[in-house]
């Protein structure tokens, strides 16, 4: 009873310093990944004009960047105020990036928006593990210390896919969250398009003898657009006589489920903070168009990061499975709205 009363403290002491070991080696690998994304924005900034002093300190001033979201005790218009503060935030970043990027194109300046958002990301994922770390460290807190590094290995994944996202971000790669922008660019190139709403574009063409309406974001930058926009404009110009609303985008696959596969779903396919969804799913219920959703599965890292193979090649299966849908159920003369939902990086008109 003796030597158990000694050993049992000592042995928590002895576990908790190899878990504050291991934390720390993380740590240190979550710091270099911080850094080395520093290093990429920084280079961009002064691959387009700016001085590497001004990159610096223009970095540094919006780390920690962050948005409250709306109060939401009282639900009513929720919505619109959420819109004005993503709307501003946008805003924000714009010209954050005009002002560090002087002589980009416009895409240019969508991809480092890109890169900037990768390099936040590390950021805050960088400052919370460390102050649990930190935190565990100074209260001598050993469940603090047990949790996080329960949680350590998930955080660490998630942190290297963007920290590989850099790269193809940079360069103006397409990623695997570009699927719905690549089957939209499939089904409607050589078509004529428009600018149907802000950095959003629509193709219209005939199949089976029905009015195709094609949206995707304005490529080549990474863009996501207001699809929602897009797709309540369209509706309303063709007084509501939309037969079919058709959304396509990229999903994360649960364990043991295969990258590539394709499933099909009733609803507004699209991963915003809320505005967007809320404008198709609002407009659809007016006029009671059907929502159909069709997704590609994959795993966080490829959505981020440079587009697999297997998703590349499910774009064609989705082209065909849209095109069957639209003739079994629609009629020759209807309109049909597709929308590609999605970042169109490396995916142009």
């Amino acid at each position: 009873m003796i030597a158990l009363m000694f050993f049992t403290p000592l042995n928590e002491r002895i576990q908790l310093t190899y878990r504050m070991l291991e934390i720390q080696s993380y740590l240190k690998q979550l710091e270099s990944y911080l850094t080395r994304a520093d290093r990429v924005f920084e280079e961009e900034a002064r691959r387009y004009g700016c001085s590497e002093e001004k990159a610096k300190k223009a970095l540094k001033s919006i780390k920690g960047f962050f948005l409250i979201e709306p109060v939401s005790m009282d639900p009513v218009g929720i919505i619109k105020r959420l819109e004005h503060l993503l709307k501003t935030q946008e805003d924000r970043v714009d010209d954050f990036i005009r002002e560090v990027a002087v002589n980009a194109s416009e895409a240019e300046r969508s991809n480092m928006k890109n890169v900037l958002a990768a390099n936040l990301a590390l950021d805050i994922i960088y400052r919370v593990v460390r102050h649990i770390f930190l935190l565990a460290k100074k209260t001598k807190n050993y469940f603090y210390m047990v949790q996080l590094y329960m949680y350590l290995p998930e955080i660490m994944r998630i942190a290297r896919s963007y920290f590989r996202a850099l790269i193809p971000l940079k360069e103006g790669i397409p990623i695997g969250d570009s699927l719905g922008p690549l089957v939209a660019f499939k089904l409607g190139n050589g078509s004529k398009w428009r600018e149907v709403a802000k950095n959003v574009i629509a193709y219209e063409r005939e199949a089976s003898g029905r009015k195709l309406i094609i949206i995707k974001a304005k490529g080549p930058g990474g863009e996501v657009g207001k699809p929602g926009d897009a797709v309540e404009k369209i509706v309303k110009e063709h007084d509501g006589k939309v037969k079919m609303i058709i959304m396509v985008d990229a999903a994360v696959k649960l364990e043991g489920e295969r990258t590539g596969e394709v499933a099909e779903g009733i609803g507004a396919a699209i991963g915003d903070p809320g505005p967007e969804k809320y404008k198709i799913e609002t407009v659809a219920t007016e006029y009671g168009i059907p929502l159909v959703a069709i997704v590609v599965k994959e795993d966080i890292t490829e959505a981020i990061t440079a587009m697999p193979r297997e998703v590349a090649e499910a774009a064609d299966r989705v082209v065909e499975r849209i095109l069957d849908i639209i003739k079994k159920k629609t009629s020759e003369g209807d309109v049909v709205i597709i929308a590609g939902i999605g970042n169109t990086i490396g995916i142009s008109q």
